[in-house]
């Protein structure tokens, strides 16, 4: 199903039509449904659409819980990182797989991807997980 979010008039998280479908990267990947050019707006940041969800809460969770909220989710990075919490993203975007030479890149300022290059439908969208994490969060576990 594609997701085009309008609220107030205003985009928002994935702005271009998208599915989901099994990736050659990990699990499932995020794919574009339609051309996309170089620049364009693949990602529009928004706080509704992430929880923050403390450590203890984890814990609290049975095993298989756990595992499905760390897999999608992380620390953030500088003055946006958590201690004791992690940030579990609630859209599709927790389905970007991270490459070393992504198709979209992050814009600090108005948080958003964008496309590095053009991106022909049928194609996964990627990310650089260190753009918005450290990488100890990409592995994390409970006992």
């Amino acid at each position: 199903m594609f997701l085009e979010s309008h609220i107030n008039g205003t985009e928002i998280m994935i702005l271009v039509k998208h599915y989901l479908d099994k990736s050659s990267i990990e699990g499932v990947g995020l794919f574009t449904a339609e051309d996309v050019f170089e620049g364009q707006r693949i990602y529009q940041f928004d706080y509704r659409f992430v929880m923050i969800i403390s450590e203890g809460e984890i814990r609290a969770m049975p095993e298989s819980a756990r595992e499905a909220i760390l897999k999608y989710s992380y620390r953030g990075k500088g003055s946006e990182r958590l201690s004791g919490a992690y940030y579990y993203c609630a859209d599709d975007g927790r389905y970007f797989n991270h490459s070393d030479d992504p198709n979209t890149r992050w814009v600090e300022g108005d948080d958003v991807y964008v496309a590095t290059r053009a991106i022909s439908a049928g194609t996964e969208i990627t990310c650089d997980y260190r753009e918005f994490s450290d990488p100890e969060d990409w592995q994390a576990e409970f006992v």
